[in-house]
């Protein structure tokens, strides 16, 4: 008992010991961020030395400006993320020489702000700042007598050229996609929508990785009240760190427990300059080519880009394709084990003796059937992503076809399971986006279970269940499976047909909540198509 009693108090103290060396940390770190920056260049050099101790490619440049030996100044960066090359003609020309008939004084702030072109919003007088300057890859220059950081942008980041995107190809179509540059991808979607009203606001976040994070919008267009509420949910992220995308999608999102994405996700710059013209929010993070988009419903994780790129005919069939080849891949495997194992009446009688001579040398059921064959497609397919991509696509193929006449040979699955595993695997692929391909996996064993279990009653619960929560999950607000539930006559057309762009008069209601027009209905584009039908 006083061994119990001494544990309990150490533990406490310990605790205790935890708890003020957190609120020690705090407190050192608010008084960090409140750093001022020194009138004297030495001791701005010794605290930047201090700060980068250990750092072997951070640098400091000295000089006197106009070469007059009472005016020092410096320079500091991180070298192989600036353009070395650069910084002579730009820092070294125009300050160390003289500089005849200048209404400004050599070394005051506005002489090197003149010289240099800086503007007023590169002018720090915290530390901090400055430091984050030096970190993302910019030269700060320091000079005696005054208190303020200069920050001159020649940064060199590493980085690559504008691609295709991998994943989101198109036959037709633009052919560029994001990078891993937040101002690159920022400038795609300027390029694309060339408006005042398209607002971009900053945020840094993670306290190691101080990541560039922006959020877009059209101000006359989204919701006032989804973009205040996507700026709460950012300033409230404290973590240590921001390596890509997802670290915010995880933050913010609203669903974190069934799987199905309410934030959607694309690297097509088209696709995100579509949906800041409906009234949605660009999330851009820094160091990602994935760029997301709030608030996010259902069914537009059957649009493609490609969907605007050609007749609206094939596309509306194509659409059913995608929504029926959804429902297959969900709940096919299920069906077929509810259906062999429960309900064999409702199969033809020539059908089903083929089917239970195949079953005939099969030692277990056919849910433990289902299960492995469906586990081992799952092996397949995570290898053939996670290797080479060379080699990914030849053992996926192979390893199936090898594994499937092995297994059939070998009496441990039956002819018509493989082929019921290889149109599920088929129809999830027809699934346009990823991350409702990735939803499916878990509740597509959920269904097999049940129908494994109970039957198409099972089925029918499980189907209820799914729906019920698909109805309750809200994207920042608004109703994931709108406009389905609750219907929305106006955009309902547009969930099961892709109607003429000609046609397509108003933006979605339910992501901007007020009846907003795209273009008048008595346009030019109507009397022209009636012309030529004369």
């Amino acid at each position: 008992m006083l061994k119990f009693i001494k544990i309990l108090f150490s533990v406490n103290g310990i605790n205790s010991k935890k708890q003020t060396m957190n609120i020690a940390n705090k407190t050192a770190d608010t008084k960090n961020k409140n750093i001022c920056i020194s009138y004297t260049l030495e001791d701005n050099k010794t605290f930047l030395k201090n700060k980068f101790n250990g750092c072997s490619d951070f640098i400091i440049r000295e000089l006197k400006i106009t070469n007059n030996p009472k005016l020092g100044s410096m320079f500091a960066y991180i070298d192989n993320m600036v353009k070395t090359d650069l910084i002579g003609e730009t820092i070294l020309e125009k300050l160390t020489y003289k500089n005849e008939g200048f209404t400004y004084t050599p070394g005051s702030k506005e002489y090197s702000q003149y010289l240099l072109g800086i503007r007023d919003e590169d002018i720090y007088t915290n530390m901090n700042e400055a430091i984050d300057s030096i970190l993302s890859g910019k030269i700060v220059l320091f000079t005696d007598g005054l208190n303020v950081a200069m920050t001159i942008n020649i940064n060199n980041p590493p980085g690559r050229n504008i691609e295709e995107p991998v994943v989101e190809s198109v036959i037709r179509g633009p052919r560029e996609g994001f990078t891993e540059s937040i101002a690159t991808n920022i400038a795609l979607i300027r390029k694309k929508i060339k408006s005042t009203n398209l607002k971009m606001e900053s945020f840094k976040l993670g306290r190691e990785t101080r990541t560039n994070v922006t959020i877009s919008y059209l101000s006359h267009i989204a919701n006032g009240n989804i973009v205040k509420e996507l700026k709460e949910r950012i300033n409230k992220i404290d973590c240590n760190a921001v390596l890509g995308a997802n670290y915010i999608k995880e933050y913010i999102e609203d669903e974190h427990i069934s799987g199905f994405p309410t934030i959607f996700s694309t690297e097509r710059p088209e696709v995100v300059a579509g949906k800041l013209l409906e009234g949605r929010i660009a999330i851009f993070v820094d160091g990602t080519p994935l760029v997301c988009t709030v608030p996010a419903i259902f069914i537009e994780f059957f649009f493609t880009s490609e969907d605007y790129y050609l007749n609206f005919i094939p596309v509306t069939i194509n659409r059913w394709i995608r929504y029926i080849s959804f429902i297959i891949a969900l709940i096919l495997p299920g069906s077929y084990v509810a259906i062999t194992t429960f309900h064999q009446e409702v199969i033809p009688t020539p059908l089903l003796v083929t089917i239970m001579k195949a079953r005939s040398g099969v030692p277990y059921p056919a849910l433990v059937e289902c299960l492995l064959m469906l586990f081992a497609y799952e092996i397949l397919r995570e290898a053939g992503v996670r290797m080479p991509r060379a080699v990914g696509q030849a053992i996926s193929v192979v390893g199936a076809l090898v594994l499937g006449q092995a297994a059939v040979e070998a009496g441990l699955v039956s002819t018509p399971m493989i082929i019921v595993v290889a149109i599920t695997a088929i129809s999830s692929f027809a699934v346009p986006l990823s991350d409702l391909n990735m939803a499916i996996t878990f509740p597509r064993f959920i269904f097999l279970i049940l129908g494994g279990t109970f039957g198409l009653l099972g089925l029918i619960i499980g189907t209820i269940i799914l729906l019920l929560k698909l109805i309750s999950i809200r994207s920042f607000g608004v109703p994931y499976m709108g406009p389905l539930a609750p219907v929305v006559g106006d955009e309902l057309l547009d969930t099961f047909m892709r109607r003429p762009i000609w046609a397509r008069f108003k933006r979605p209601w339910l992501i901007t909540w007020r009846r907003s027009i795209k273009r008048k209905q008595k346009s030019k584009i109507k009397e022209i198509k009636e012309e030529h039908k004369k």
